[in-house]
């Protein structure tokens, strides 16, 4: 017994009912929730085995009639309806249920089902198939004839440059036995005989080896020679050492024949008189220029060398100063105004020099306050596992928020808005929490003291329902009373936003009105009832899911059916986009109008 009818529990191929009524029986032994690898595993058995199910009653169809006579009756023992596909409820059988009676009657013949979808993928895939594996050995072939046409090509091109740096070479005996005059040997340098060749790396090594047997080769000839390759700053590459100790040429004529080469020379020296004026005095108003820029940049560089030493005297008295007003010690950190406290280095925050130090006035400006304020509100969300989010806030190194958006859910976090008012108010309370003004413009504002700037905002999926600014503190009684109402007026929010209730009830035409929450089972639902504005009849009660996802309108009149959460989904299911909270399921009972 092989796979896939053993994970079925079958002894081997069977027919497509067989199978069916045994995947059905192995559905109460693995259940998807429970065991989602092992229905994962039934699942794809069941599929593999229909397949191959199919696959046969197509081919036992194909085959003459002759051949179905011959086949072999079923046993007698057989339950009836045995080829034919059983009415099974997999709903019931997924819920555990026992699976229903055969039905008594013999059912009609049907026609076997054709998974045509599956039949054109597999033959596309074959196709697919058959087309890689053609173009994969179409390239072996094609990259084959490249190679052996490129071996092809480079000995041809190494035989049509060997024969040339043969000719060139026979040239110079030639004109060397026959005493060519330097004329003659020029010609020679010019042609395409000897340019074709001249970069050759055999047609040099021969070059060498004639100066070498030729010493009595005159200076005017060697000096030609030694022409042609300075003409393109050949002295350059060292391939090119021993020919030009061959050649043996002065550095005096290395430097004419330089000069020679200069493109600059030679257009100066064809220049008119009036156009070389005209370059002169160009030429001394840039040095002018250059000369007035050099000195602005002595200056800057001035400056900045000044600021650099006082930044470097900066970051040697800020550490003193900040352990006499805050009671720690300090160090430098990564940059020249960015400090940490000695005791947690990875605390960064911002020290800028500001002013005179005196009594009244430390002297700097400083974040470090903020900082303080922004460790203990990180630390809060992290032990109540809280979804902290920051505002108004660079995320540069030493940077501090200027706002804290805790988001929370729409029950069950009474107990976290009481802690994070007492942690807020214990912060009010400490001797750091009070910093100088940013920038001061009298003597008076130099000994005042203000609270540290920054705001705490209550959200539910970013809806803010309380805002609580330092300076005016957190009200912890306002925000509990303000999250007890989140619900209703999250669902108010949805349904004014969605249009919703102008659906329902008309635009301009209702009133929405919060209602007690409605506990059914397990789940909580904040309710809002749709009233008529003119009569003043309640028309619609929406009810919003404590976890904020799902919303469901429901007729007034049909509330006193409600019992049970699984009759909240009668309705048709949709869904509402909106911007800042996502997607919201919405089961809708109203009656279409």
């Amino acid at each position: 017994m092989s796979w896939p009818w053993n994970e079925l529990g079958l002894s081997g191929p069977a027919e497509l009912s067989e199978i069916r009524a045994a995947y059905a029986r192995k559905l109460k032994t693995a259940h998807p929730e429970e065991d989602p690898e092992g229905f994962q595993r039934l699942h794809t058995a069941y599929q593999e085995a229909s397949r191959r199910a199919r696959r046969l009653a197509r081919s036992a169809q194909a085959k003459p009639e002759d051949a179905s006579a011959e086949r072999p009756a079923p046993p007698e023992s057989a339950p009836e309806g045995q080829g034919a596909e059983a009415g099974w409820d997999y709903d019931e059988l997924l819920e555990g249920r026992e699976a229903p009676k055969r039905p008594s009657e013999k059912p009609e013949c049907q026609e076997p089902e054709w998974d045509f979808e599956r039949l054109f993928a597999e033959g596309e895939e074959e196709a697919q198939a058959a087309r890689r594996r053609k173009l994969e050995e179409l390239r072996i072939k094609n990259e084959a004839r490249r190679a052996k046409e490129n071996h092809r090509r480079r000995q041809q091109q190494e035989e049509d440059s060997w024969e040339a740096v043969m000719a060139a070479a026979h040239a110079l005996e030639l004109l060397h036995s026959s005493g060519a005059p330097l004329s003659q040997w020029q010609r020679f340098l010019d042609s395409p005989v000897f340019l074709s060749v001249r970069a050759n790396l055999d047609f040099i090594f021969a070059l060498e080896d004639f100066l070498e047997q030729r010493p009595d080769l005159s200076q005017e000839i060697r000096q030609a020679i030694f022409a042609v390759y300075e003409s393109y700053n050949a002295s350059r590459y060292p391939v090119y050492n021993r020919l030009y100790q061959l050649l043996n040429v002065s550095g005096r004529d290395k430097r004419r024949a330089a000069k020679e080469r200069s493109a600059w020379r030679k257009a100066w020296r064809s220049y008119p008189p009036w156009r070389k004026a005209v370059i002169v005095v160009c030429g001394l108003i840039l040095a002018a220029f250059l000369s007035i820029g050099w000195a602005v940049n002595l200056q800057t560089a001035f400056r900045d060398f000044s600021a650099r030493q006082e930044v470097k005297r900066w970051t040697e008295t800020a550490p003193q100063w900040l352990e006499e007003d805050f009671g720690e010690p300090f160090v430098h950190a990564v940059s020249g105004d960015i400090f940490a406290p000695a005791a947690d280095p990875e605390l960064y925050f911002r020290a800028a020099l500001y002013g005179e130090r005196s009594d009244s006035w430390p002297g700097y400006q400083t974040n470090y306050p903020h900082i303080l304020v922004k460790r203990a509100l990180e630390a809060f969300a992290r032990e109540r596992e809280l979804d902290l989010e920051l505002g108004a806030y660079s995320h540069e190194i030493g940077d501090a928020p200027g706002a804290y958006l805790f988001n929370l859910p729409l029950e069950g976090a009474e107990e976290d808005v009481a802690a994070l008012g007492a942690l807020l108010e214990d912060l009010s309370r400490q001797e750091w929490y009070q910093v100088p003004p940013i920038d001061p413009r009298s003597e008076a504002e130099y000994r005042t003291r203000e609270p540290v700037q920054y705001t705490v905002y209550l959200c539910h999926r970013g809806l803010a329902f309380y805002e609580a600014a330092s300076a005016q503190g957190f009200d912890t009684e306002e925000a509990l009373a303000l999250y007890a109402q989140a619900g209703p007026a999250f669902c108010r929010w949805i349904l004014e936003n969605s249009g919703l209730a102008d659906r329902h009830l008309g635009a301009g035409r209702y009133v929405l009105q919060d209602r007690e929450p409605l506990e059914l089972g397990d789940g909580v639902f904040f309710q809002v009832g749709g009233v008529d504005k003119d009569s003043g009849e309640a028309r619609v009660r929406y009810l919003l899911a404590s976890g904020g996802g799902s919303l469901f309108c429901i007729p007034e009149e049909r509330m006193a059916e409600i019992r049970a959460v699984t009759d909240l989904y009668r309705g048709a299911p949709r869904a509402v986009e909106l911007d800042k909270l996502g997607l919201i399921m919405v089961t809708d009972q109203m009656p279409e109008t």
